[in-house]
């Protein structure tokens, strides 16, 4: 092709362009697997009652080729994930810990009570609940758009057995019914109109709740139940970041300089919040107590204790 001979840049931006677009295996590289040794620490998922958490690990894995090893991007992701149940107040062994072979992502979040929500590579949807083994139930069918944002998912109960999703991108709250498979998107129509501008939704105690931020944007989060103010919150040095629920409890971001900062935990029923709940702070993955002690769980401290 003279054309080409005559231009050979044309070739080099042609290799390159296909690189681009098909990334590694454009050459069939040798692929090494690598399966890492040591699991990670342990991820904060869910919190149970006033000591009581679930958290999640697992054991990385890489997939090796010359090209993406000099290009720092290559395939990888978890498997073999467990679930552990540990105290955040007073570090100890897991009182329950399990482990899986293969792979599944496990949404955050309490599905139902010491339950979450997985799905696997078949995308089959399950629930993974404390004692038991893993409970696959059926395929998922997505609707409305909606698609996982993991690890930005989170699971809560709902109406009925269902599930409450938050943020399935972009969905900003979707219902998975545990009977079909179906996720359809919630919408803030009718019955639920009054859900429009909540920070975050769960349903508790047989009513449908609702947190979100009131007047000034940094300051105090109000809880709503039927549409109606229930009770509110005001923090010192709230930032005004969107508080998220956890269970029966919820998260608001807390920065003092030099002091506090991360997630101040509150207890909460569809009846107001609970003023005489331990203070603790929820930091990434460690909990702060107001002695300033901290509690994280390493990949050595979360055993199998079936």
């Amino acid at each position: 092709m003279p054309f080409l001979k005559k231009r050979p840049w044309i070739v080099i931006a042609l290799v390159v362009a296909c690189i681009c677009m098909w990334g590694c295996g454009l050459f069939d590289e040798d692929v090494t697997h690598e399966v890492h040794e040591k699991r990670h620490s342990g991820l904060v998922i869910a919190i149970l009652d006033d000591s009581l958490a679930l958290e999640t690990n697992g054991r990385g894995w890489t997939d090796h080729t010359e090209s993406c090893d000099y290009w720092e991007n290559c395939d990888g992701g978890t498997i073999n994930q467990g679930l552990f149940l540990v105290n955040y107040r007073n570090k100890q062994r897991p009182l329950w810990g399990d482990t899986i072979d293969g792979v599944i992502t496990i949404i955050w979040g309490l599905a139902a009570d010491s339950t979450v929500l997985f799905y696997d590579k078949k995308n089959n949807f399950g629930f993974w609940k404390v004692g038991k083994l893993p409970d696959v139930r059926k395929k998922i069918k997505i609707e409305d758009g909606c698609a996982w944002n993991d690890p930005y998912t989170r699971a809560k109960p709902w109406i009925n057995g269902k599930i409450l999703l938050k943020d399935m991108y972009p969905c900003a709250f979707a219902v998975l019914d545990t009977v079909s498979g179906i996720v359809k998107k919630l919408e803030f129509t009718g019955e639920y109109a009054w859900l429009d501008g909540c920070d975050d939704i769960t349903y508790i105690d047989g009513d449908v709740v609702c947190v979100k931020r009131l007047g000034e944007p940094t300051g105090a989060i109000t809880l709503f139940s039927k549409g109606d103010v229930v009770d509110s919150l005001v923090y010192d040095h709230y930032t005004g970041n969107s508080p998220v629920f956890w269970g029966e409890y919820v998260a608001a971001y807390i920065y003092k300089k030099d002091s506090v900062e991360g997630d101040l935990i509150a207890k909460f029923s569809k009846n107001g919040f609970d003023r005489n709940y331990p203070k603790i702070w929820k930091k990434y993955n460690s909990f702060v107590d107001s002695t300033g002690s901290s509690i994280s769980y390493s990949s050595e401290d979360l055993i199998v204790t079936k």
